[in-house]
C-alpha cells in the first residue's frame, strides 16, 4: 500500500535527511529508494508530496486558517 512505500522510504533516510530533504541530491535518492525497495521515481514523487503540502501549509498560516473552507468546503 501507500502508506507502507512512505513508511519504508521515510525509514531508508537518515535524521538529516528527514530534517532537511533539500539535501537529498540523486545519489541519495538511488540509496534510499534500493534500501526501501522502491524505485527513485517513488523517492521522487514522495518529494514532490511532501514540497507540495508544505507549500500548502504556508499558504493557509498566511491567510490565518481562511483557506481552510475553500479546501473543506
Amino acid at each position: 500500500s501507500q502508506l507502507k512505500r512512505t513508511e519504508a522510504i521515510l525509514n531508508s533516510m537518515t535524521v538529516i535527511e528527514r530534517r532537511n530533504p533539500k539535501v537529498l541530491n540523486a545519489s541519495r535518492r538511488r540509496r534510499i529508494a534500493a534500501g526501501s525497495g522502491n524505485d527513485v521515481q517513488d523517492v521522487n514523487r514522495l518529494m514532490k508530496q511532501f514540497r507540495e503540502t508544505r507549500k500548502l501549509f504556508k499558504q493557509l498560516q498566511k491567510s490565518g486558517g481562511r483557506g481552510l473552507s475553500r479546501l473543506f468546503g
